[in-house]
């Protein structure tokens, strides 16, 4: 692939980065699999993935400050419309508009950075969205993955009492994140709401955030969620088709007709420059951190979906990019 002009000198907002790493996504391995033959319109190659790490090389007029100077440490992301057309950033080299790109304090790991917009960002919209408050009570489903291992500092930082549920396995790490109390999903694999009902019935949540999507979470949800509560999702591990049908009947079919009578939000959420400033900044300070399941050279690509698709990943799965 040709290296993309430099933008300096030009009245642009774009950066040209020189990338060090890039995080993988879980719904990347996912689209690949649904569309191994997707018609890719103004791209001759489909380049994959959405955020990265890297150095400025070039940035137009119009490009904020902080991300001008060449050398300058960062991190940015693309639009999910642009990478479905085939510009990702799986890539060496990245133009990118200078509204997608912040800066990385320089103490900061590139690999950690890599990863810590999609998922923060989509940490930050399920705290923003619930309205959840210090001394409240949440319970994250799928905290030892990539949104809710973040999820789990933000709502600390907050204030907020965390119940963490992951595998058993993933215990240390959870609680290391700041988690009050822990549950282990394997030990009860075909009771969990039932668990959860006479653990925390007595003392009921105030949110549930599942970064899985687990439908029997919330279907068992009135044992151990506030009646003014809600249960906020992102995830679609049942699959396309069965997560839709679960949409629509937990926000649509009332409890009369058998519904759970109980809020339910389904969102997905762009990431947005503000917070990827932000979430930096807590990097660099050093009050969040960004697990980093295992790094692999770009020439082990397939290898690193194939580590994503076991749904095991302790946190980010990341692509080394720069050779030195």
């Amino acid at each position: 692939m040709p290296t993309p002009s430099d933008p300096t000198g030009t009245a642009t907002s774009d950066v040209l980065i020189r990338v060090s790493h890039v995080a993988l996504q879980f719904n990347s391995e996912l689209f690949l699999k649904s569309f191994p033959s997707f018609p890719i319109i103004g791209s001759s190659v489909w380049t994959p993935e959405l955020e990265f790490s890297g150095e400025v090389v070039g940035a137009g007029s119009r490009a904020p400050p902080e991300v001008r100077d060449v050398g300058s440490h960062v991190i940015a992301f693309q639009s999910i419309p642009a990478m479905a057309l085939g510009h990702g950033v799986c890539a060496e080299y990245v133009r990118i508009s200078g509204s997608q790109v912040a800066p990385l304090p320089a103490s900061v790991d590139f690999a950690e950075a890599s990863g810590v917009v999609g998922a923060g960002c989509t940490a930050l919209k399920l705290l923003r969205k619930s309205g959840i408050q210090s001394g409240q009570r949440v319970l994250v489903n799928g905290a030892s993955g990539s949104v809710g291992s973040v999820l789990v500092q933000l709502c600390k930082l907050r204030g907020i009492h965390v119940v963490g549920i992951a595998s058993g396995g993933n215990e240390a790490m959870v609680r290391g994140l700041g988690a009050d109390e822990f549950v282990d999903y394997q030990a009860h694999p075909n009771s969990l709401p039932a668990f959860l009902k006479e653990t925390y019935g007595h003392t009921p949540f105030d949110f549930v955030m599942d970064c899985v999507g687990t439908q029997d979470l919330f279907v068992g949800s009135p044992g151990y969620l506030k009646a003014d509560g809600a249960l906020l999702n992102i995830g679609a591990v049942d699959g396309v088709a069965a997560s839709m049908w679960n949409l629509l009947s937990n926000m649509f079919l009332p409890s009369w007709l058998g519904g759970v009578p109980r809020r339910y939000m389904f969102f997905s959420s762009p990431p947005l420059r503000d917070d990827a400033v932000y979430l930096a900044q807590l990097l660099g300070e050093g009050k969040l951190k960004v697990p980093v399941d295992s790094v692999f050279d770009m020439k082990d690509l397939l290898a690193a979906y194939e580590r994503i698709s076991t749904k095991r990943a302790r946190g980010k799965v990341v692509i080394k990019v720069r050779k030195n």
